[in-house]
This record gives structure tokens, sequence and C-alpha cells, in this order.
């Protein structure tokens, strides 16, 4: 072997112990150098890591923390799907989760959040509800961002606030099949206002975003003649999908509307008398998760954000529960958005207008 080939052998050698010893070294600094949790330097910290120095600042970070809070605005049932699989992964982690409703969730977040003292770490809330979070919601672009389609994804760490709509729920038409036949049963909204509808009926409370993208899908005019028309069905009211689904299966009702294809699907796989179409027209609730501003656990809220955004994670939560669309990429899921009609997606809705919209609903369909 000549000198001058085992030299570059050695140069070889030396320059990949120099990449090894200067990734490991960057890795080792990026652990001993995180900012305590809470802080304002956190999120840009993590942000400016590769995603294999991240993920091994939040195992670490996290398994410190040793907890995280979840305020949620969905079922403890749904939760739990994620949640139970979060703890196998990472079992010295807890998970504290308490169920709000979106109003609920809205005020008391701001309230913790502009009193200095938050007591969540991570939100799980809805598209609707955004305008009125981004404020005490941080900047967390998890290392999975890139995989969501661009309807998906709220915010930027530039405008220092992030959301993700891990998950939409379609909205579905479901009814009773022991009193509905199938040829009678309605497909779409204008269906329902039939009179032979009148009292027979059941629908959520979030009819606020109902009415705003009816308008962006319909116009203000079309949309406004339909909400008129179903307000005066004579529709009995339910705080969540949770208690319209049970309202269904329990017989109180014999068509529901603008829910979630999740539930009425549940039902179906447990044999209860139920079928269900996709409403015409179609729109969908996305579900966002984002960190809350100020959080005690920052790094376990951010580590169960990238868990819960992980096209993995997803897939599990279809199979255990379909009814779902996904906005992830090169992933498997039981419905195949490109075989649906055109879907209108609920969007962020300015504190102003949500007001005006909660004034229109409640004197349309909560004053009957």
């Amino acid at each position: 072997m000549s000198f001058r080939i085992a030299r570059r052998r050695v140069l070889t050698a030396a320059l990949a112990a120099s990449v090894f010893l200067g990734g490991s070294l960057s890795l080792a600094m990026a652990q001993e150098s995180a900012p305590p949790s809470g802080s304002p330097e956190v999120v840009p910290y993590l942000n400016g890591l590769s995603p294999e120095e991240r993920l091994a600042v939040l195992e670490r970070e996290a398994k410190r923390e040793g907890s995280v809070v979840v305020y949620g605005a969905l079922g403890i049932d749904r939760a739990n799907v994620f949640i139970s699989a979060f703890n196998k992964r990472y079992p010295d982690i807890k998970v504290d989760f308490v169920r709000l409703r979106e109003p609920e969730l809205v005020e008391r977040v701001n309230l913790e959040v502009n009193a200095g003292r938050p007591g969540g770490d991570l939100i799980i809330s809805n598209v609707p509800w955004l305008d009125q979070l981004k404020d005490v919601i941080v900047g967390y672009v998890p290392t999975t961002w890139d995989s969501f389609a661009d309807n998906y994804r709220f915010g930027s760490a530039e405008e220092d606030w992030t959301a993700i709509a891990y998950e939409a729920l379609p909205s579905t038409i479901a009814w009773r099949t022991d009193r509905v036949s199938a040829d009678e049963a309605p497909h779409s909204l204008a269906d329902l206002t039939d009179p032979k509808w009148k009292g027979r009926l059941g629908t959520t409370r979030q009819i606020e975003a109902l009415i705003d993208g009816l308008d962006a899908a319909l116009g203000e005019e079309k949309a406004a003649k339909l909400v008129d028309q179903l307000a005066a069905q004579q529709n009995r009211i339910y705080p969540s999908m949770a208690s319209l689904a049970d309202a269904l299966s329990s017989g109180n009702v014999d068509v529901v509307w603008n829910i979630g294809g999740h539930r009425p699907t549940r039902l179906k796989a447990q044999g209860a008398p139920i079928d269900f179409v996709m409403q015409d027209p179609l729109l969908a609730l996305g579900i966002t998760v984002s960190l809350v501003k100020g959080a005690p656990n920052t790094y376990a809220a951010a580590l169960l954000m990238e868990f819960i955004t992980e096209p993995e994670t997803l897939e599990a939560l279809d199979q255990a529960e379909g009814g779902r669309i996904f906005g992830v990429k090169d992933a498997n899921f039981s419905i195949d958005t490109a075989n649906l009609p055109p879907v209108t997606f609920f969007r962020p809705i300015d504190p102003d207008r949500f007001a005006d919209l909660a004034r229109e609903a409640e004197g349309k369909f909560l004053r009957q």
C-alpha cells in the first residue's frame, strides 16, 4: 500500500470520527442546555433543534417533568385511545385529562394564562375556536408538521402560535333504522326541512360553526334560508356529539344531523339499529392540538403533541374508531378523502363574528 493511499484512509477515518463526535457533542450539549420548562425560550429552542436532537431532549426533559395536563374538548373515551398508547411508550409520564366543553376551555385557558398561572399544558380543541386561543398558545412546530396538508395546519413559528388538526370529523346524518326506512332516510340538510321531520330531529350546540360553515359552502343568502328552515323543525339540542349519539342510541330522537362520522360508525359497529350517510353539504370539523403558553410541563406537552401527530398514532386512532378523515400524507386510513364529495372545513371564527353567530344561534335554535 502506498503512503498516499494509507494517509487518505487515515484522514477519511479521522473525518468520520470528527463528524460522529461532533454530532454526539451537539446532542449532548442540546440535552444539557435545555431551558427551564415554562420559560419563553423553550419553544424557539426546540424549534431550532434537528428532529433527532429534539426528540432526545423531549424524552429526557419530559421524563424529568413526569406529568402533563391536557385540557380537552373531546370525549374521554376518544382521548383514552391515544393516552393509553402514549403511556405504553412513556410509562414514566402521567397524563391527566380534563374534559371541558369548548366555551369552558377557551375561558379557562385565557383566564389562567393571562393571570400567569396556566394549569394546563396541552389543549385539544377545534378549528372554529382558534382565533380565541391563539394569544394563549405558542408557536411550537412539531417534527410532523410537514407531513400534514396545508388546510390541517394553522399559525406558524413566526406568528408565535400553531395548531395542527390531527383529525377531522366529517358531518353525517344518522337515523334509527327501526323508525326510519331506507327509502325515506334523509341524505341532505335540505331533506331535513321536510315537515315530516318536525320534532324528530336532534343536533348539537355547535351551531355557530355550522352557520359559518354553511356560509362558506353555500353563500350567505342560501345558507341563511337553510338555517331558518332547519331551526323551524323544533330540534332537540344536545351539549356535545357524545350526548347527541346517546340520544339517538336510546331512542330520544329519530334522526340526528351535523354529527361527526365517528359516532354513528361506532354505534353501528356495536349493533345498534343505526345507519348514516355523509351530510350534504359535507362539512368537517378539525380537532386541533396546541401547546399552552407558559405551560409548567412544556417538554411533556411537546412530546405528547409529537406523539398524537405521528402517522402511526393516527392510523391506530382510525382503527380504534373509524368515521374520521386525516390530512397526513403517506398513511393509510379507512376513509379515502379522494372518494368523498367536496368537503368544506370549518374555519377559525373571529371573536366578534363568533358573538354575532352565538346570538343568532340562541335566537333561532335555543329559544324555540
